[in-house]
């Protein structure tokens, strides 16, 4: 079979998704890196709601919701990450805060205003500022 004219909705995920979820983070970044830019962000309080997006197995989501208060909502694309977070966040003890649900950045689940802070390691968010924005949360 060619690969010519292949599109990326053509592309078999699965191999990605394997290779991926072995590692603490499917992305860029480190924990360090995570507390320095939590650092900027102020006012969170217990009622707070976060959404991290494009959180795969939770790497990150774990560490923000360790160093702040109220409930942090992870978003990624592929269900096997969000098995993974879910499991994940149910053994560091944080599942009352964090849970992990399937979802695109191109159709957020959320209400107009509903997110404290929205947060994203995954892909540049720029491409995506117009609607976050929208929601009335912080970026």
């Amino acid at each position: 079979m060619s690969n010519k004219n292949k599109t990326i909705h053509e592309f078999d995920f699965n191999f990605i998704c394997e290779y991926f979820s072995r590692l603490e983070r499917q992305g860029p970044g480190s924990p360090e890196a995570t507390l320095k830019a939590l650092g900027f962000i102020d006012n969170l309080t217990g009622q707070s709601c976060i959404a991290d997006l494009g959180c795969g197995t939770g790497g990150q989501t774990r560490t923000l919701a360790a160093h702040v208060q109220g409930s942090v909502t992870g978003l990624d694309l592929f269900p096997d990450f969000i098995r993974i977070f879910n499991r994940q966040a149910t053994q560091s003890g944080l599942q009352d805060r964090v849970e992990g649900i399937v979802g695109s950045m191109d159709k957020l689940p959320f209400a107009e205003e509903e997110l404290d802070l929205i947060w994203s390691e995954a892909r540049p968010i720029d491409l995506h500022l117009a609607a976050l924005r929208s929601m009335g949360a912080a970026i």
